[in-house]
């Protein structure tokens, strides 16, 4: 069985951890990235406006990414890693 682990990371923390995942489980990596590349100041979770936390409350303006799998049929399994501050109910 062949494995992919796709990830979003924003600031690097769900990358270390994909790739930990990636290597343990013998699987192929993929990051998914946005169009747009965040910044410091984009990911001040504190600051009301900024764009991760605008993101997290409002689904309708979660980033668009780039970037495809090839050949995505091969893969048998498929972990998916996210920040958590990226989801929601």
């Amino acid at each position: 069985m062949k494995t992919l682990v796709a990830y979003f990371s924003a600031s690097g923390t769900t990358e270390g951890v994909a790739k930990k995942v990636a290597e343990e489980a013998g699987a192929d990596l993929f990051e998914i990235k946005p169009e747009v590349p965040y910044t410091n100041a984009d990911l001040n979770w504190m600051d009301k406006k900024a764009r991760s936390t605008v993101e997290m409350n409002d689904p309708s303006s979660r980033p668009a990414t780039t970037g495809t799998v090839e050949n995505m049929e091969q893969y048998d399994n498929v972990i998916i890693g996210f920040p958590k501050m990226e989801y929601s109910l």
